[in-house]
């Protein structure tokens, strides 16, 4: 069956681990990023620069060159990144917060995912 209606499609990018945030979305010109991670950070000239999709203007960030098939839905404006993401008053442990993450439940035990239960209706 085609149709020819354009429905609005939400995809979700949800890592469990194994990311490292600060190589995937890069800091450039950032001395701190450079100072913490000698051996660990992008190397300048394979980071692939983010220009403002509206404005042209410099983001001071960039991807990791792997991200470039990712480059293209960011320049056609159809992808958006949050950066420092959080809720309030944080346990610091890393298996409530997946808990708190998956069910968008930050103040009781939720047993249903956060996006299933919004999405079901």
């Amino acid at each position: 069956m085609v149709s020819n209606k354009k429905d609005n499609v939400l995809a979700v990018l949800s890592l469990s681990g194994g990311n490292d945030g600060l190589n995937t979305v890069i800091p450039m010109n950032n001395g701190l990023y450079r100072d913490f991670r000698p051996n660990l950070g992008i190397a300048e000239e394979q980071i692939i620069p983010l220009k403002d999709p509206k404005t042209g203007k410099d983001t001071g960030f960039g991807f990791h060159p792997s991200m470039a098939p990712m480059i293209r839905f960011w320049e056609e404006g159809k992808m958006a990144i949050f950066l420092g993401i959080g809720y309030p008053n944080p346990s610091y442990s890393h298996f409530r917060s997946m808990d708190i993450w998956h069910t968008c439940e930050p103040d009781k035990i939720g047993m249903k995912a956060g996006l299933a239960k919004h999405l079901k209706n």
